[in-house]
C-alpha cells in the first residue's frame, strides 16, 4: 500500500465513506488510476470506468462502477462542514466533481508535506 492509497483511505474515513461497499473500492481504484491518466477526469465513462475494471481484473460495467461511487458518496455521514474542511467543497458532488476534488486534495497536502510525496503524487 502506498502513500496515494494511505491518503485516499484517510479522506474516505474521514468522510465517514463505508469501507465495505464495492463503491469505496472503486474510489480508490480510480483515485490511483488518475495518478497515471489525469486526463482520464474527462471520459469517466469511455477511459476511467473501464481502467477501474481493468486494474481490478473483473468484468464490471462502467455503470456498475458509476452507480458504486455514487451510492458510496450518499452513504457519507459527515455534514458539509466535515465536507469543506476536508475538500474545500460542499454539497452534493457529482463522481467526476469528487474525484477530481480528491486528487487536488491530496496534491496540495503532499506538496505541503514532501516527506510523504515521493512516488505517490496523483
Amino acid at each position: 500500500m502506498d502513500n496515494l492509497e494511505l491518503e485516499v483511505i484517510n479522506i474516505l474515513r474521514e468522510l465517514g465513506i463505508p469501507a465495505h461497499i464495492k463503491g469505496y473500492r472503486y474510489i480508490i481504484t480510480a483515485i490511483k488510476y488518475l495518478k497515471d491518466n489525469p486526463s482520464a477526469i474527462y471520459a469517466m465513462t469511455k477511459e476511467l470506468y473501464p481502467g477501474v475494471s481493468k486494474i481490478l481484473n473483473e468484468d464490471i460495467k462502467g455503470h456498475r462502477i458509476e452507480r458504486g461511487i455514487r451510492h458510496a458518496l450518499s452513504l457519507s455521514t459527515f455534514n458539509d462542514a466535515t465536507w469543506y474542511r476536508i475538500l474545500g467543497r460542499t454539497g452534493p458532488m457529482t463522481n467526476t466533481n469528487f474525484l477530481a476534488t480528491v486528487v487536488e486534495a491530496i496534491k496540495v497536502k503532499m506538496a505541503s508535506n514532501p516527506d510523504k510525496s515521493e512516488g505517490a503524487h496523483p
